[in-house]
């Protein structure tokens, strides 16, 4: 084989796993072992964010023994346990922290809030949200189109729209299209309360 040869000259050996990752990872800390360290296994309690470097043989002997409560007492396990459910933040009981109370320290007066479950236990009543709602402008307009006002119910407005209709419709009126206009805003304005539920 040539040495100088055009078929030869550009051929590219990728360089191993080994070689890529001698540099890029720190050494094993396993004692005895130059593997490089690409695992990552957590040093234990008191040192929460802190890692050892192993390679792939030593995580898996080191994770088979490791124990994060190694050397903890049973009731400190267990309240470590109790205080995991909630992220170990602070808890305590309903109706005792400090924000039940009022800026002037007094505590605020049963009926204030909304409790329809009774969940406080203030065996309050639950306040009966309102069946109307608001009507907006764009109704409003609609009805004041209709000739309504903002009282009408649904049945008024297509007893009124019925009636208006049959009034300014050119067959009614001859062939008459005098009124096409006003016909075409009283069709407009109660699609309209049609689209949002109120007819």
């Amino acid at each position: 084989m040539k040495l100088d040869s055009k078929y030869f000259d550009k051929i590219r050996v990728k360089p191993g796993e080994e070689r890529l990752s001698r540099g890029k990872h720190p050494p094993c800390e396993w004692p005895g072992c130059a593997k490089p360290g690409r695992h990552r296994a957590p040093k234990g309690r008191n040192h929460e964010g802190q890692f050892h470097s192993f390679c792939l043989e030593h995580v898996q002997q080191y994770n088979k023994q490791y124990n994060y409560f190694d050397g903890m007492k049973d009731d400190a396990v267990r309240d470590f346990q109790k205080e995991a459910q909630t992220g170990h933040r602070p808890t305590w009981k309903l109706g005792q922290n400090s924000s039940t109370m009022s800026i002037n320290g007094r505590r605020i007066r049963p009926g204030a809030f909304r409790d329809p479950f009774n969940i406080l236990g203030e065996n309050g009543q639950p306040k009966r949200p309102s069946t109307a709602r608001p009507i907006r402008n764009a109704e409003l307009k609609a009805l004041h189109t209709l000739g309504l006002d903002e009282t009408a119910t649904k049945e008024k407005a297509r007893a009124q729209y019925k009636t208006l209709v049959k009034r300014l419709h050119p067959d009614a009126n001859n062939g008459s299209r005098a009124n096409e206009d006003t016909l075409k805003a009283v069709i407009q304005a109660y699609d309209y309360l049609r689209s949002t539920g109120f007819c």
